[in-house]
């Protein structure tokens, strides 16, 4: 992969987009290309952690297991987003698993080469921080979600979520464009497969969404949105 290639991609990520030239220069050249089909794992819950991956293409999963053998998806990340960031601050273990929900295309930092560039930049580290920040509110978030929505709220809540990061028009309505199984879809919101597919087949009934395979097509947000609204009263 060319340098200057790399070099974009790395400045295009969140975490590492202000850094300055020299900084962005000499993490392109520490920085190696890894790809990974559909559905590969690219790291699992407690595993050693010391890389930190730049997503330059395609999208992946974040879970976390419970000792129950419950998981929940906590976060899809796409092109420019950064994982594995926490295992290289405190050294600990990785705290969640990802997986490839499309092929993925990233580049990887060795924990000595970032720490490395992030001890000798300020922005980098406010970049850091703010990433960090930026978790730490989606977690705040999923614990509220789950303490005043019932299921039905969480659903409507996830499917126009996800109808705004990863929908197209097509022909009047929202397709989100995520390979999600509903399993997915149940880690998601604290729910199991059956409950979710029940109520799916509800709102396709009532024609708030149709299925297309893997993929769902919002038909109609503003039912899904009264749903929501109705489950917050």
């Amino acid at each position: 992969m060319a340098r200057s290639a790399v070099v974009q991609a790395l400045a295009s990520s969140l975490l590492l987009r202000d850094l300055p030239e020299e900084a962005l220069l000499r993490a392109a050249a520490a920085a190696r290309r890894r790809t990974y089909r559909r559905g590969q794992v690219i790291f699992s819950q407690g595993d050693d952690g010391n890389t930190l991956f730049v997503l330059e293409s395609g999208r992946v999963k974040v879970e976390v297991d419970a000792e129950s053998g419950q998981r929940a998806v906590v976060a899809v990340l796409g092109p420019g987003d950064c994982f594995g960031e926490l295992a290289l601050i405190d050294g600990e273990p990785r705290s969640a698993s990802v997986e490839a929900l499309e092929p993925v295309e990233t580049l990887v930092l060795a924990r000595s080469d970032f720490m490395g560039i992030i001890g000798t930049n300020t922005q980098a580290m406010e970049c850091l921080l703010l990433t960090l920040t930026h978790r730490v509110r989606h977690i705040t978030q999923l614990l509220a979600d789950l303490t005043f929505l019932d299921l039905e709220g969480r659903l409507a809540k996830k499917l126009l979520e996800l109808a705004e990061e990863y929908g197209r028009d097509v022909e009047g309505a929202i397709e989100i464009e995520l390979p999600l199984t509903q399993e997915d879809l149940a880690a998601m919101i604290g729910a199991t497969r059956t409950s979710v597919n029940r109520l799916l087949g509800w709102y396709e009934d009532h024609g708030a969404i149709r299925r297309r395979g893997r993929r769902i097509v919002v038909t109609d947000r503003e039912r899904l949105r009264r749903r929501l609204l109705e489950r917050l009263d």
